[in-house]
């Protein structure tokens, strides 16, 4: 392994340290400026007359359980490292994986919120597991027509074929999907009644609206973006040898154009599958869905700041997962990528 590609990998892996640091850190600073407490809301929705009777010792106590009675400095440091309990033992913090104990569900871990399935189910019936599956189900139907749609719009882009499917695009960008999900739930749930108001999650046909919502502006980005770039690439020289030999636009398109484009269309699916993850706190509330974008939800509305701290960082790294990935995919699709990587370039 030669020194530019041992520069190039160790300055990917100080950036992502960086990038993790950062993001929690402005993180927690966000979420402690919010006005109240866990408690406040806590005991507000549950039980307001118990509220009333709570005491300032019984809150002194429990603030020193979960550790918020030290300096905001102590408690990030707690969090992301870790620290020394009441019997001097130490634990580690997030660095290991231990992303602290949730305050609004007593007893159990964040992780264990997130990631641990129902009695005598498996992973896949966890929270992680259901909003994955939403999730691939959404970026299946967003790739699987806004790549077709993209082509047809570049083969003939002055056509009134074309110009519908502009505009169908341009209307699926601006309607946001917490519109789109309560026009599906009255239309669909109430009117039509093709689904329920509170869908069976067992039955696989129940999938489909939720994940068409949350694929729709997905969808529309990435047939623009395919357009955009066939339309590039379309006066490159060897596309205009390639019509030259008598080979039609459609199979230039689909046998020497399209392998050029899927790189910057691979480099925009990356964020566009995180932009899902982060569309899903609205759709999975919208359709009662028990995923973890429902539980990220209820645990801003409620100041669960272990759950917001973990659930942040499980969408940072996300991210930055899935950003690696397609850049080793892009990497191996265009070979001038490889030889930037292999010069050590950033």
């Amino acid at each position: 392994m030669n020194s530019p590609l041992l520069q190039f990998l160790l300055k990917k892996f100080l950036r992502v340290i960086v990038i993790l640091v950062s993001v929690a850190f402005i993180t927690f600073l966000l979420m402690h400026a919010i006005p109240g407490s866990p408690w406040n809301s806590y005991f507000s929705s549950r039980q307001p007359q118990i509220f009333l009777g709570v005491d300032e010792a019984w809150l002194r106590e429990i603030n020193h359980r979960f550790g918020l009675d030290l300096p905001l400095w102590r408690q990030f440091t707690r969090y992301m490292i870790g620290d020394w309990d009441e019997t001097g033992r130490f634990f580690c913090g997030a660095v290991c994986g231990n992303l602290g104990p949730s305050i609004r569900q007593r007893g159990r871990t964040v992780v264990q919120v997130l990631f641990q399935p129902p009695e005598r189910q498996g992973f896949w019936q966890s929270r992680f597991g259901y909003s994955i599956r939403l999730v691939f189900l959404g970026t299946i139907l967003s790739v699987g027509l806004g790549i077709p749609l993209g082509i047809v719009s570049a083969i003939r882009p002055r056509s009134a074929l074309s110009r519908g499917i502009a505009v169908l695009l341009a209307a699926l960008i601006s309607i946001p999907n917490f519109v789109l999900g309560l026009l599906a739930i009255v239309v669909l749930a109430s009117w039509l009644k093709i689904m329920r108001v509170l869908p069976d999650w067992s039955d696989p046909g129940q999938w489909i609206i939720p994940a068409l919502v949350l694929a729709v502006m997905p969808l529309a980005n990435i047939a623009r973006v395919t357009q955009a770039t066939l339309m590039n690439i379309a006066h490159e020289d060897y596309i205009r040898t390639a019509r030259a030999k008598g080979l039609t636009f459609t199979r230039v398109i689909l046998v020497h154009m399209l392998r050029s484009a899927l790189a910057p269309i691979l480099t925009f699916l990356g964020p566009t599958i995180m932009e899902m993850f982060t569309g899903s706190l609205i759709v999975e509330s919208l359709f009662s869905f028990p995923g973890f974008g429902r539980e990220y939800w209820e645990a801003v509305l409620r100041l669960d700041y272990p759950v917001i701290m973990g659930l942040t960082l499980i969408y940072a790294c996300g991210i930055l997962f899935l950003n690696g990935l397609i850049e080793m995919i892009c990497a191996a699709l265009d070979p001038r990528i490889r030889f930037i990587h292999y010069q050590g370039a950033p």
